[in-house]
């Protein structure tokens, strides 16, 4: 099975009131700074926190429910609710896909004090972890209900919970064999790996531990150097990569990975360039040249997670490069999903329509995204005689500008 991500709802999450956004293997969010596209990003990192954390924990790290919530308006809205369907089950499909909804309530407490308020959760999870129906579970206040077709998903018991506790975090007193139980952990797993990825330049130049973390790249690329170091370890992979950063970084002759002398647990990327003796550290390489080898051993990674996030993609790099970029970026959504940001007409100029998402933001603080429907911006590609993407949305014909 595919497991994918199909659409994603939020509401009061920050500026985004509401929002209904489709998720297909690449999309990419553009519009003026400030319309909302990072509050998408954060979005997913909330649901990776809460799948380690909990809901209490996750939401103080960001300073607490008022905080987290839409701040229109005289005082924090009365709920928030996000809510993801996708396929993580064997028999979820498009049209009966599996979903999550998590829903948080605040209320003012009954006979407290004017400013007194109390926090609450409602979960719903729809799973299709066998072909005779969906499982329903529900959290509740301090109460869970689960009902499946699977003996072991119907519980004769109460089931007790926290007023707090996320079935994403905690796990359900449900027996092992139970499948709604396997479906709550695998979509947890997914939620957790899912990769927002930021390039750190200046972590990235840095020797780096070698060890398990090599496996996966950080989502600051702190790791690079041990990510190289396991990439060179797939002759196929590591040449297409060569091939790509020799295409766009042409003074690139190699890379190498080497101990750290006095070092042996860690590992150091040196530079071959052409012209010059020796190598160069990759702590003495531009901003941009780092970028580029970060992003494109990113889209070669052959064992990605579910989904990554990247923001502002084009920051740093030359236009030329963006088309390449983006080339590995759509090969690369057909082992992952990519939610991207830009600011970049150049790399908007190699998208598709269904690619692409137009984010607005009104007077009243409240994102729009999507501010315009695919079949629209067909329209106008039409209307336009086919005047490329990039072009039509720096003008403002799409929306998303900023003026």
């Amino acid at each position: 099975m595919n497991r994918r991500l199909l659409h994603l709802t939020v509401e009061n999450f920050r500026t985004l009131t509401r929002v209904e956004l489709p998720l297909g293997p690449l999309t990419v969010m553009v519009g003026p700074n400030a319309a909302g596209k990072s509050n998408v990003l954060h979005v997913f990192e909330f649901l990776a926190d809460i799948s380690r954390s909990g809901i209490d924990a996750s939401l103080e790290a960001l300073g607490g429910y008022p905080e987290v919530s839409y701040r229109g308006g005289a005082r924090s809205p009365a709920s928030m609710r996000i809510g993801v369907q996708g396929m993580w089950t064997e028999h979820a499909t498009e049209s009966e896909p599996d979903s999550y909804n998590l829903s948080l309530l605040y209320r003012r407490r009954a006979h407290g004090e004017l400013d007194e308020y109390v926090l609450s959760r409602n979960e719903r999870f729809v799973q299709h972890p066998l072909p005779d129906g969906p499982a329903v579970i529900k959290l509740q206040r301090t109460a869970a209900s689960v009902s499946g077709q699977e003996p072991a998903d119907r519980q004769t018991e109460r089931l007790t919970v926290g007023r707090m506790d996320s079935a994403l975090h905690a796990k359900l007193a449900l027996p092992s064999n139970a499948p709604s139980l396997t479906a709550m952990q695998t979509l947890s797993e997914h939620l957790r790996d899912i990769r927002v990825f930021d390039v750190d330049v200046r972590a990235a130049r840095r020797p780096s531990p070698i060890g398990f973390p090599g496996l996966l790249l950080a989502n600051d690329a702190s790791n690079l150097a041990d990510f190289l170091m396991e990439l060179r370890g797939e002759d196929d992979v590591w040449e297409a990569l060569m091939d790509d950063i020799r295409t766009v970084l042409p003074h690139i002759e190699d890379i190498e990975v080497r101990p750290v002398t006095g070092r042996g647990d860690r590992v150091t990327v040196v530079l071959k360039e052409r012209g010059l003796r020796g190598t160069t550290r990759l702590a003495d390489a531009s901003f941009g040249t780092i970028r580029l080898l970060c992003l494109l051993t990113l889209f070669h990674d052959p064992h990605p997670p579910v989904m990554t996030c990247i923001e502002e993609i084009d920051h740093g790099i030359h236009p030329h490069a963006l088309e390449l970029l983006a080339l590995r970026l759509r090969e690369a959504s057909e082992r992952t999903q990519f939610l991207v940001t830009t600011h970049s007409p150049v790399f908007v100029d190699r998208l598709e329509p269904e690619e692409f998402v137009v984010c607005e933001r009104d007077d009243l603080g409240r994102s729009r995204i999507p501010a315009i429907s695919t079949e629209r911006i067909h329209s106008i590609i039409e209307a336009s005689e086919g005047l490329p993407l990039g072009e039509l949305w720096f003008s403002g014909s799409v929306g998303g500008s900023a003026w």
